[in-house]
């Protein structure tokens, strides 16, 4: 599946005196052209290979996920032997 750039999104690193914070900014305009059926736009936060033109150091994608469409089960099959685990298999 190739993915979907969205325009009017920036995100910058920044690290502070308490660790790494992520400076975000977000056209809201722009945004709206991804809203899904219920009005959320889902997004994956990627790091950029090399900082971009205006010091962004992230970008991101719509993320598509739908479960209805994924083919995956809510249920767990007993016959599926990656289920399957016992107390013997736990490492401690």
């Amino acid at each position: 599946m190739a993915k979907t750039y969205i325009d009017g999104t920036s995100c910058k690193a920044i690290n502070g005196q308490f660790g790494e914070f992520f400076n975000i900014s977000v056209n809201i305009e722009k945004l709206q052209a991804y809203a899904n059926e219920k009005g959320y736009v889902n997004m994956t936060m990627s790091k950029r290979r090399e900082v971009g033109q205006y010091w962004d150091t992230h970008y991101f994608t719509l993320n598509e996920y739908n479960p209805e469409n994924s083919g995956a089960t809510e249920t767990n099959n007993s016959s599926d032997k990656a289920w399957d685990i016992s107390v013997e298999d736990i490492p401690f």
